[in-house]
């Protein structure tokens, strides 16, 4: 369905910053099969098997990263395009009746997905599974390699494969907008941040981030030079109302609801560390250029948000100030790596033992519902406890908004750093101050 002509197989082109950052010898463990990105949804009404593979087809011909290897053995590395293949779609029949049974195997369908394997050097990067409840109840779960993916990425594919379907079982082609494709995007990458409009970017982050430290969390214990057990993941949820709260909030002061929810997040890390100068090391989705919104691929990028609060101030006053913070650094984004770089006392916390590197992330589906609609219905599946996955090191907090207004969040850490107790003392009190803040705003921080 897609004839854009794709380069030749020995066609090279250069990495983007985020798979540079794979590269080196800190993350390679980046690159194992583990390092997986799934999503599930369950669809009701019939859907057709054949169609449902060309559909998959389809979609990793219209996305090139999909089929890209990084070859990272080569001086330097770069990514090699192949033509497109069929996409692995293994289909299943599971009889069970109807019932809350169900809902508890479709999680469980998400957990085998997030915690398979796939080698990136199998192509395509894209397997698919089909469980059928009947012939009009079913999950379908997609897995693809963090490297040639990511959270909006997966959303892409879902609403690509819903448009695809729908051309295959209607004939008509499908409704989709232009796309650029990812080796594209990290030839931009590299022209931009290699030419004049990037040192203004860099000269703000350099008075930006002056004398600054990153945040880190306190471990229980010392951090060991390589970890025996496996990660950890502390779950936690906020009702829709408390989350519609925080977009009121946010509303009122003209900035987003991440913003209000790391204002909360900076108060917490104030009580953890005692510092009012916070400087937290944020993910954010990296698609600050319209023209590649609809690509396929890992933008993922990391921003070191740097915060003052001071005592006499109320949250509303030092989510404005978040704001700020914000707004600057998005409008001077550059690869956190070339940050760490001109800045190397900015990570000097991390040379302790007892501290640990510290992520904090929020996200929200960039699409509607009916975008992902594969047959009459469909519905993303969520977990009420989450599987942790590989992380390459310290502790990840992360929160997503779902369609319902509840948000998820999880925390990851690794019990030989932490004892879960702490944890969950971390997170039973951000739920707390995030509460009271955004129903009494004007209250001086230090007081909620």
């Amino acid at each position: 369905m897609f004839t854009r002509p794709s380069p030749g197989p020995r066609d090279r082109f250069p990495l983007s910053y985020p798979q540079t950052l794979w590269c080196s010898g800190e993350q390679a463990g980046s690159f194992g099969p583990r390092f997986v990105v799934a999503k599930a949804v369950r669809v009701t009404g019939t859907l057709d098997g054949a169609a449902l593979q060309a559909a998959l087809d389809d979609v990793v011909a219209r996305h090139e990263q999909l089929r890209t290897v990084l070859v990272r053995d080569a001086d330097p590395p770069y990514l090699q395009v192949h033509p497109p293949s069929r996409v692995p779609l293994v289909v299943r029949e599971l009889p069970t009746e109807p019932g809350p049974d169900r809902d508890r195997l479709a999680e469980q369908l998400l957990t085998e997905a997030e915690s398979s394997s796939l080698d990136v050097h199998e192509l395509p990067l894209l397997r698919a599974v089909l469980a059928r409840f009947d012939d009009r109840d079913s999950v379908l779960s997609l897995v693809t390699h963090h490297t040639a993916c990511d959270g909006w990425s997966v959303q892409l594919i879902l609403r690509d494969l819903a448009a695809c379907y729908a051309a295959r079982t209607t004939g008509q082609p499908p409704e989709l907008p232009p796309v650029r494709q990812y080796r594209e995007y990290a030839v931009w990458q590299q022209e931009f941040f290699t030419g004049p409009r990037a040192v203004e970017a860099y000269a703000y982050w350099h008075k930006q981030l002056r004398g600054a430290h990153i945040f880190t969390l306190p471990t229980d214990r010392p951090i060991p030079p390589t970890h025996s057990i496996p990660y950890q993941a502390y779950d936690f949820r906020l009702d829709a109302d408390l989350v519609s709260a925080a977009a009121g909030l946010a509303e009122s002061i003209r900035c987003s609801t991440f913003m209000v929810m790391l204002t909360a997040f900076n108060v917490l890390a104030h009580r953890i560390r005692g510092t009012t100068d916070l400087t937290i090391n944020t993910v954010i989705h990296g698609r600050g250029q319209r023209q590649f919104e609809n690509t396929v691929g890992p933008f993922l990028n990391f921003l070191a948000l740097r915060t003052c609060i001071d005592s006499g101030e109320s949250f509303r006053d030092i989510v404005r100030r978040t704001r700020s913070t914000c707004l600057g650094a998005y409008s001077h984004e550059v690869p956190i790596q070339h940050v760490e770089q001109q800045i190397p006392e900015l990570m000097q916390p991390l040379h302790d033992p007892r501290n640990c590197d510290f992520i904090f992330g929020f996200s929200q589906s960039p699409f509607d519902g009916d975008s992902i609609r594969l047959s009459e219905q469909s519905a993303e599946v969520y977990k009420t406890e989450t599987v942790s996955a590989e992380i390459p090191g310290g502790a990840a907090w992360t929160m997503a908004v779902l369609r319902t207004g509840e948000l998820i969040g999880t925390v990851q850490f690794n019990p030989e750093e932490f004892d879960r107790q702490t944890v969950a003392d971390w997170v039973s009190e951000y739920c707390r101050l995030l509460a009271t803040a955004v129903h009494e705003p004007d209250r001086e921080w230090k007081r909620l």
